[in-house]
């Protein structure tokens, strides 16, 4: 019997399973279809969704079939009014935007997947379910009728939007629509449009998001009437009248439409059920931080819960999965939905209002100093709720409790430990026997990582972010700061949280 049952074989369910069994946690993924198909659906990929995929080491593997971009432009009544540069954020290896079609990602995850010994059973659909406190009883059907009664300690559920174990649960699902339909299509573009930028074209008559997918193709995502369809001619038409630069449209390869609706699960845990991706939340995809998030939803998941499977943490950590994916959800939700009624302004001040902001906070530097961030979603912090402290743009990077680590996030959760790891700046006055005893004084052994003095390197960057003075700091193995900064010399606060982490 698997320790882990995950229902679901798209990406967030391979990711979830593939973060398991790197850690040795055995793992079932059952799915009522099948992979292929060449749809494209969710094409971007943003900084710290890389980050964190990392650690399953299949983040490079995206990069190299993918195409990079640089930034994202806006543009109002066809003139450009702001660009937000991500090969200009400071504190990632991954500074750029990558395009990749979901299929693609979806192949690399599977393949990641096999490598690690896991297998997907597919055309097998859950049909029943119970919770019985210590575990779930659930049937199985497969596609010859045959019905499988399997007994399983956890269940995830990456089912998608329409989530039949969601639905067995009778999880809430709080749906809002905002009255937007949109056609979404690739097709080749001749013209004047920098295959380097995601392009945001806004004016009266709608709006248009076109990304470059490298070859000559982009992808489209148009505001339509309910009457329209997503054609060549709808995705002309709209370019020319948002002010395209001359683009001309070729036939698309796929095309599709659909109408936005937003929606939030009641509950992001159930006992021990837990909602992950679209089964948990469905954002607008302005910006398109869908999946994104459910890859972040992913990570959070499974080495909380590998830990608990292993033995190494206590139950009770699974308890900040729903709080803090859903506070980060709702953050990211908000801001992409104003992001779409910005974009649908049509009144003539709200637009000149709009476009002013925008050229002012182009030109003073604050669009970018607060949108890179943002977009890349590597300012997404966990810091209570109560306390929570937002790092300002100009503030930016910085080292917070609950924030992710600057500079190398994307190698703190490469292992495979479920405990976080001592991460150690040496100061101006490195001080051996005080980190001895630092080390000696943890209740666990854990991973220690001693940054370089080095400032050419991104650990020797960390450094001198942390100061002048000896600092430690303890992060899990997603990234994000459990403690810290403290000083080296303080064992009792550097320790404290992970007394509480740790099974006693």
């Amino acid at each position: 019997m698997a320790q882990v049952l995950i229902v679901g074989g798209g990406p967030v369910g391979l990711a979830v399973g593939g973060e398991l069994l790197r850690r040795g946690v055995s793992v079932r993924i059952v799915d009522r279809g099948r992979p292929g198909g060449n749809a494209s659906k969710a094409i971007l990929v943003w900084p710290r969704t890389l980050e964190l995929l990392g650690g399953l080491g299949v983040a490079d593997r995206m990069t190299r079939e993918g195409h990079l971009l640089d930034g994202v432009r806006f543009y109002s009544q066809g003139s450009g009014i702001g660009t937000v540069r991500l090969t200009r954020l400071p504190d990632s290896r991954f500074n750029h935007l990558l395009m990749l079609p979901q299929w693609r990602t979806e192949r690399i995850l599977l393949d990641r997947f096999t490598e690690l010994g896991g297998s997907v059973d597919w055309d097998v659909e859950l049909t029943g379910l119970s919770d019985e406190g210590d575990g779930c009883r659930v049937e199985l059907t497969h596609a010859d009728g045959r019905r499988e009664q399997v007994r399983t300690p956890w269940l995830v559920a990456a089912d998608g939007a329409h989530s039949t174990v969601r639905k067995k649960l009778g999880v809430r699902w709080d749906v809002y629509s905002p009255n937007m339909v949109f056609a979404i299509g690739d097709a080749p573009v001749r013209g004047d449009l920098d295959p380097s930028l995601l392009h945001y074209f806004y004016s009266r008559h709608g709006s248009v998001g076109v990304g470059p997918l490298g070859e000559g193709v982009f992808r489209f995502a148009v505001s339509i009437r309910e009457d329209q369809q997503p054609t060549k001619e709808v995705f002309q038409d709209m370019v020319d009248r948002c002010g395209g630069r001359g683009a001309r449209v070729g036939e698309p390869t796929w095309a599709t439409r659909f109408t936005v609706r937003c929606a939030t699960a009641g509950g992001f845990r159930h006992g021990r059920v837990f909602l992950a991706g679209d089964a948990a939340h469905v954002i607008s995809p302005a910006s398109g931080q869908g999946l994104n998030t459910g890859f972040h939803d992913a990570v959070n998941l499974s080495w909380k819960l590998a830990g608990v499977v292993l033995g190494t943490l206590d139950e009770t950590v699974l308890n900040s999965y729903d709080t803090e994916r859903r506070a980060a959800v709702e953050r990211i939700a908000a801001l992409t939905a104003k992001q779409t009624r910005w974009g649908l302004l049509s009144g003539r001040w709200p637009v000149a209002t709009r476009d002013a902001a925008v050229r002012v906070a182009s030109l003073t530097g604050a669009f970018q100093r607060l949108l890179a961030p943002v977009f890349s979603q590597t300012d997404v912090s966990y810091q209570p709720a109560a306390g929570m402290v937002r790092s300002l743009a100009w503030r930016y990077p910085s080292v917070r409790v609950g924030q992710r680590l600057p500079y190398i996030g994307d190698t703190v959760g490469s292992g495979d430990t479920t405990l976080p790891m001592l991460v150690v700046s040496p100061g101006r006055t490195p001080d051996r026997a005080a980190l001895d005893r630092l080390i000696a004084c943890a209740p666990v052994p854990l991973p220690v990582l001693e940054l370089p003095a080095d400032v050419r390197t991104p650990g020797g960057m960390l450094a001198r972010l942390l100061g002048p003075r000896a600092a430690a700091v303890l992060v899990r193995p997603d990234g994000h700061l459990l403690t810290g900064p403290e000083r080296i010399d303080d064992p009792a606060k550097v320790f404290a949280p992970l007394r509480s982490l740790v099974r006693g």
